[in-house]
């Protein structure tokens, strides 16, 4: 069976290379070379996730972001967390109505990480995380998991922006935008190793060498719109949906001031992602970011014919890009929402997002990923080893290129920056002479709380950040 299986990938392999070295007729004004760079590695309509780029350059850098995003949204193993189902096909990736997790869906929780006690094996809830109603395709998310929510339920929790200051999105639907944190197991592995989810542990290895992080270690952000009931026919086919269970009343009075309740059961739509990965030629980590299609418009306009997720040409002349004020602006109040210039699709990405998208029409033409676009990806163009680095924040950006590169659902209100500029100062919260002490670019050691020898499991429907 072993062998029949293995002769079965390779057969897919031969037929689903996207052959960057290859030109196809029916691409009228590009070859294939030009979309994927020359000397880049080949790209594939595979879950295979790239080790690290040939030249350090952006078609190489946007052609490892298209792989990553191809492998880590494959449809989950359902045995081996993280992983991608290799017994499924192209016609499957992305397949509309398919409610099942990714294989970056069964990646571990940051906020199941950092909590008051070690956090539980990698995959172990990977049985509830996979159990789907055949009758309804809703998954059933009960994990065993401890977040800091003391819920017994898996939710994307997250609800702010990663910009500073209390900045949630409200889509023109009046539903909120949220957010989840994921690692994979290569990181998982060295956190739970050296026992980082404790800040005592944490200070130790900073003062004694530094936090630094394997060749690689794998973190995402993905952004997620609230896909209604009676819009999910309409949406499954140019939509990933999975189910979470997502609070339905919002409290906010400050960003560490949060009353989340009445948690349900709800359809999330994929909207923005982010993927870094450290490479051995990319120790400052490639740093890609991905959007759907339909979620803002690069200028202020009256007429459209996409219904824009973000944006409504019926307030064209509302300024775009406001942050809400907590305690004047409600929670539900859409924000209105332009793609700026400075943070428009790149050039050699777009070359290659149509490449990409031609090569989906023909292979699997039905994918909801010919709706999701690569925005761009970030590189050290004069990479830094970790021992040439610095101890305390900030950290040195190796040569970040391009200067700018933003989500439009994660940076909303911040789009003229870049990943690098935020995460050069990540650090753990632990200080010397009035400097902080680095944690490689990651933000979510500083989420690292005092252990609690004593377990306790509540189930308690209302929970508040404090």
């Amino acid at each position: 069976m072993r062998t029949r299986i293995i002769s079965f990938v390779t057969v897919v392999a031969i037929l689903m290379v996207i052959g960057c070295k290859n030109k196809k007729a029916t691409y009228v004004d590009m070859s294939a070379a030009n979309a994927c760079g020359v000397g880049c590695d080949t790209l594939v309509f595979l879950p295979n996730n790239p080790i690290d780029v040939k030249i350090l350059n952006q078609q190489c850098a946007n052609t490892f972001a298209w792989q990553s995003f191809i492998a880590l949204t494959w449809p989950s193993s359902p045995v081996e967390a993280g992983q991608p189902d290799r017994s499924k096909t192209i016609k499957d990736w992305g397949k509309p109505g398919d409610l099942t997790p990714m294989a970056l869906g069964t990646y571990k929780s940051a906020e199941n990480i950092f909590t008051k006690h070690k956090p539980t094996r990698w995959g172990s809830n990977l049985d509830q995380i996979m159990d789907t109603n055949p009758d309804d395709n809703i998954s059933h998310r009960e994990v065993a998991d401890f977040s800091k929510f003391d819920d017994d339920k898996e939710v994307v929790n997250e609800l702010f922006q990663a910009s500073g200051g209390t900045s949630w999105l409200t889509d023109q639907n009046g539903k909120l935008i949220w957010y989840e944190i994921k690692v994979n197991h290569t990181e998982f592995d060295y956190i739970s190793t050296n026992e980082l989810y404790n800040p005592v542990k944490q200070n130790a290895m900073a003062e004694n060498g530094g936090i630094w992080l394997p060749n690689g270690a794998i973190e995402i952000k993905a952004a997620w719109r609230v896909i209604a009931d009676a819009d999910y026919e309409k949406l499954k086919d140019r939509y990933k949906i999975i189910t979470a269970w997502v609070p339905q009343n919002v409290e906010v009075k400050s960003r560490t001031d949060v009353t989340l309740s009445d948690y349900k059961e709800t359809k999330l739509g994929l909207v923005g992602l982010h993927i870094i990965q450290k490479t051995p030629s990319m120790p400052q980590f490639h740093w890609a970011t991905f959007e759907h299609a339909d979620l803002a418009p690069e200028k202020q306009i009256k007429e459209s014919k996409i219904d824009w997720l973000l944006y409504n040409p019926e307030k064209y002349n509302e300024k775009p890009n406001q942050t809400p004020i907590v305690g004047t602006d409600p929670i539900d109040q859409p924000v209105q929402v332009i793609k700026e210039h400075e943070a428009t699709i790149g050039l050699d990405a777009k070359v290659l997002n149509k490449f990409v998208h031609e090569r989906i029409a023909e292979l699997s033409p039905k994918s909801v990923f010919q709706y999701y676009h690569l925005v761009d990806s970030q590189w050290p163009s004069s990479a830094v080893s970790d021992t040439d680095n610095e101890t305390f924040t900030p950290l040195k950006d190796g040569g970040k290129t391009p200067m700018i590169m933003t989500n439009v659902t994660m940076e909303t209100y911040v789009q003229k920056i870049s990943c690098l500029d935020c995460h050069v100062g990540a650090g753990i919260n632990h200080t010397k002479d009035g400097q902080e002490y680095a944690s490689d670019y990651s933000f979510i050691f500083g989420m690292a709380q005092e252990q609690d020898s004593t377990i306790t499991i509540s189930n308690k429907k209302a929970k508040t950040l404090k």
